[in-house]
């Protein structure tokens, strides 16, 4: 099967002005990528408050060197979007894949509508690797793995983030790069292991909100002859007519 692993970096999530669009084009069947570009938007790069508004701008020296080494070319949106369609139709891509595709999927929606050009991914399913993840890699053994390095998100829940994930798998001290086709490169490393655990690529899978930590919590209760009992819990129901009390 032909796929297309892609990733966007943007100005911000509201108006998400894309500066760095990465993609890879693989064929699953042997595992080998067949094709690899990353681009520079010129109308963005050139548009120095905008582009000074992004949460990497910092990395704006990355980019320059990577210009200069000749492994990111510098184009105009619509261009880099007819590229892509014709990429696709030449190694007749049947289906795209992000981490967070929804995402990246509004990022091509906003910025085709904005420059007034055909979206390339009009022509193909875009389907979301962290749903993958959410059904094939968060087990047990996975939420160990956070729980013995720390890796949960702001509200204490288990990180399934890329980093997250890749380091699971591969490198415990691996920093994401935040640059497109670096990280369509690891969310592709990702989506093969998803597939040795039988992911399908030609599905679709859903994707949680958060992965929630469970905590063991102690309920103490008191009975009329004044002995208290605990017991251990992680979750609890209360029946609607409060006569009843339920614990996981």
């Amino acid at each position: 099967m032909k796929i297309c692993v892609f990733d966007t970096e943007t100005t911000s999530l509201d108006k998400p002005f894309t500066y760095n669009i990465g993609y890879l084009i693989a064929d699953t069947d042997n595992d080998k990528i067949l094709l690899e570009r990353s681009y520079v938007v010129e109308q963005i790069w050139h548009n120095l408050p905008l582009f000074s508004s992004a949460y990497y701008a910092s990395k704006r020296p990355l980019y320059v060197e990577e210009m200069r080494a000749k492994r990111t070319t510098m184009d105009k949106f619509g261009y880099i979007c007819r590229q892509m369609l014709r990429d696709f139709k030449q190694y007749g891509v049947e289906a795209a894949f992000a981490y967070n595709s929804p995402f990246d999927e509004k990022v091509f929606e906003f910025n085709c509508d904005w420059f007034k050009c055909s979206n390339p991914f009009d022509t193909v399913p875009i389907r979301d690797i962290r749903g993958y993840v959410h059904n094939f890699v968060v087990d047990n053994d996975y939420k160990k793995y956070c729980d013995d390095h720390g890796e949960y998100t702001e509200s204490g829940n288990y990180s399934t983030t890329a980093q997250t994930v890749y380091r699971y798998f591969f490198d415990d001290e691996f920093e994401e790069e935040h640059t497109a086709l670096a990280d369509a490169e690891i969310e592709y490393e990702i989506l093969k292991k998803c597939v040795n655990k039988g992911a399908d690529l030609k599905r679709s899978y859903k994707t949680y909100m958060s992965i929630k930590k469970n905590v063991e919590k102690t309920l103490t209760l008191t009975d009329r002859d004044k002995n208290t009992h605990e017991f251990s819990y992680n979750s609890i129901t209360i029946s609607k007519d409060k006569t009843k009390i339920k614990l996981k």
